[in-house]
């Protein structure tokens, strides 16, 4: 052997040894993510710890407002000024998938044999929201309705039994809020029910669903036509805007709630009724939770339910480099190791298969939250598919602030509401 030959070895082998040190490969990674104090603690978490076990592929770590960030990630990807991972709402799949701002999921990376073994893993159908032309473009961390939550010490304090009389539907919403709603000197201290009004993204997910339980939706079956003004979103419109404007329960301009805690208002005791998602489980914390109810989201007809379904998933920036994609996958994989954790740090439904199997779920079940959860999801719907879904979800939620704080009527609003959403329908 020559002296070159011996020293290109004592190279490769080094190089080697060196890669296989970690797990991992290549440079960092950046992750962002959309705020919710305990989804983001435990992220920083799994984080801290991959930074501990991987010293040379480090994560850096970021989170913004719901709304902003999904404007910010989108215009990032277009610039290529993104970050490698990413997690997003399953509604702007189709968005991001049709402008190539999401790399294709290789399930062979994170342990699987191919797509079909990875959809055995997981819950039924929740994969489907992230797939794209076969191919799957993000992994579900968490899936989740929007349910309503009750204040037990408000309907005790009103004569109302929390277990027996709340609300199962949206006029009887009215009935009990009439009982629950405080004022002073003709105003409003204290609100019997509100909707969240701070994101675009809140707006849809809950207005959607009641267009649908109004036999409606928001665009017609081509994708290419708004229908929002359609005899259902007008009904749905109206029940959106009748506890403000017509029956006084509700008063949206005294609401402190902020992006990170859309539904801080119910803790805080300034509203007794909220519809707010399964993470206000963690968000509230158990003292809290001892004087709250969870119950299904509210309907038109108990009869055809519909709800408010949607989750969160981790992409992959196409644009970084092979060596980053493969880092990218096994960061993934190591993110959503640990479903129970995710469950025990965050209170959102995991949608792996054996969720309902897993050790100490079943005590978490005693608190009757997670079935109310679990039962939402299977009557709940995925919001209204389309690439422009944020500019949709813009002109749905001016719609709403023009009737509920202007009081404009809901069939002029919801005419203005289309000719914005076909006009960027038409620029596809």
């Amino acid at each position: 052997m020559t002296k070159n030959s011996h020293i290109y070895k004592i190279l490769f082998l080094t190089a080697f040894a060196f890669n296989g040190l970690s797990s991992s490969f290549g440079a960092g990674l950046t992750w962002w993510e959309h705020s919710n104090p305990p989804h983001n603690n435990y992220s920083k978490e799994l984080v801290n710890e991959w930074n501990t076990k991987n010293p040379s592929a480090k994560v850096e770590y970021e989170f913004f407002a719901m709304t902003p960030y999904l404007k910010k990630l989108t215009t990032a990807l277009s610039t290529r000024s993104a970050s490698d991972v990413f997690t997003v709402t399953d509604s702007v799949l189709p968005s991001f998938t049709s402008k190539n701002m999401m790399a294709a999921i290789n399930p062979a990376l994170l342990g699987y044999k191919n797509l079909d073994e990875m959809k055995k893993a997981y819950l039924p159908n929740s994969l489907d929201g992230y797939i794209y032309q076969g191919k799957l473009y993000a992994v579900p961390v968490i899936a989740t309705p929007l349910s309503l939550y009750i204040n037990r010490k408000h309907f005790i304090e009103a004569g109302l039994d929390p277990d027996k009389d709340y609300p199962k539907s949206w006029d009887d919403i009215v009935k009990v809020g009439n009982k629950l709603v405080k004022t002073e000197g003709g105003k409003i201290t204290r609100e019997a029910f509100d909707f969240p009004m701070h994101s675009s993204t809140w707006t849809m997910w809950y207005f959607n669903a009641m267009i649908r339980q109004y036999g409606g939706e928001v665009l017609d079956l081509s994708g290419k036509k708004c229908t929002v003004n359609s005899d259902a979103g007008i009904q749905a419109m109206k029940t959106r805007a009748m506890y403000s404007q017509e029956y006084k329960i509700s008063d949206p301009t005294v609401s402190l709630a902020t992006n990170a805690l859309p539904a801080e208002d119910l803790p805080k005791g300034r509203v007794s009724m909220f519809i707010s998602h399964a993470g206000s489980v963690a968000q509230f914390g158990p003292d809290v939770m001892k004087d709250v109810k969870v119950v299904p989201f509210p309907q038109v007809n108990p009869k055809m339910q519909v709800a408010p379904l949607y989750g969160f998933a981790l992409a992959i920036n196409p644009q970084i480099s092979q060596a980053q994609t493969k880092t990218a996958h096994e960061f993934v994989k190591f993110v959503i190791k640990d479903p129970k954790s995710w469950y025990a740090n965050t209170a959102y439904p995991y949608p792996a298969a054996n969720f309902l199997d897993l050790p100490g779920i079943e005590d978490a079940r005693k608190n009757k939250h997670l079935d109310v959860f679990l039962n939402d999801i299977k009557v709940g719907k995925y919001v209204q598919r389309a690439p422009q879904i944020l500019e949709i979800n813009e002109a749905v939620h001016r719609a709403i602030e023009r009737v509920v704080l202007k009081g404009d009527t809901p069939k002029s609003s919801l005419d203005q509401a289309c000719k914005e959403i076909d006009t960027a329908l038409a620029q596809q």
